[in-house]
């Protein structure tokens, strides 16, 4: 059975050497389960979007995406649904920086002035891709304090889920946490590590990101609370935390654990604290660099 961190590879296995440049050129195929699928606005949208990190030139202004009128009323109600979601299940690392970061709720934006934002702030910055890169490709970046991310909307249609990163997951998601110096440390030293990584060392890595920065969860007061970009940016899922088994927050078995993208989770790994989420995952990871 292939791996399910083959959702980050832009194409067929053939393709899973494709250097930054060429990722960024490479358009995302939807798959057929996709609620976009048969909507053929939606694709010619996101090609659209898409062509704009097909040109981009690394350390050059992001251009502005051309975000349509029913686009930017998608922002705006997502996140006023994840606004009281956010309160009751956020992690208060998240809810302080996103405070101090007031993306504007009425209107999508743009990545440079998100870029802007987060740096002003010691944080990282983004630069764009067209879809979905290859594991290696998205890790190593993370080293220069740099998140690749999309530009595209999630569909319309599923407004509280999205099986692959769109806009509301890089900033909702990303954004707040990779402010946050403990975390902005930790997604560094991912890079770090894995850039010095092979194939196997890469698949663990991606396996651990993605059940600690994407869906891990800490404890505040007993309670557990999401660190993670894939809940803090999914209605749905976040409000339903504890509606799944939590199983300890322990890296080994957390990078030895595959993953299905397009699902939500059946389970997540709870640390007693951020703190100890973090200060867990600089353990584990600094083995790697000595």
């Amino acid at each position: 059975v292939k791996n399910k961190i083959d959702y980050l590879v832009s194409g067929s296995d053939g393709q899973a050497q494709l250097s930054l440049s060429e990722s960024r050129k490479f358009i995302v195929e939807l798959d057929q389960n996709h609620p976009g699928f048969r909507d053929t606005a939606y694709r010619e949208r996101r090609n659209q979007i898409a062509q704009i990190a097909y040109e981009h030139q690394t350390g050059t202004p992001v251009p502005d995406a051309p975000y349509t009128q029913e686009e930017n009323e998608l922002w705006g109600t997502i996140l006023e649904l994840l606004v009281p979601v956010h309160k009751e299940w956020a992690c208060r690392e998240f809810l302080e920086y996103w405070d101090k970061l007031n993306f504007p709720k009425n209107k999508i934006p743009q990545m440079q002035e998100v870029t802007a934002l987060l740096t002003s702030l010691g944080g990282f910055r983004f630069e764009p891709v067209c879809g979905l890169v290859m594991p290696k490709t998205f890790l190593v970046e993370l080293k220069r304090d740099v998140m690749l991310a999309t530009q595209y909307v999630r569909h319309n249609a599923q407004p509280d889920f999205t099986p692959e990163p769109d806009v509301v997951h890089e900033i909702v998601g990303h954004g707040a946490m990779l402010v946050e110096p403990n975390f902005v440390a930790v997604n560094r030293l991912f890079g770090k590590v894995a850039d010095t990584s092979g194939d196997i060392m890469t698949e663990k890595l991606i396996r651990l990101y993605w059940w600690s920065i994407e869906f891990g969860l800490a404890k505040e007061n007993k309670k557990p609370k999401a660190i993670g970009a894939g809940l803090l940016s999914s209605i749905g899922e976040l409000s339903s935390i504890n509606e799944h088994p939590h199983r300890p927050f322990n890296p080994e078995v957390m990078a030895e654990t595959d993953f299905d993208p397009t699902q939500t989770q059946p389970f997540y790994f709870c640390a007693e604290s951020s703190e100890v989420a973090v200060s867990t995952l600089v353990e584990y990871l600094n083995v790697y660099l000595r």
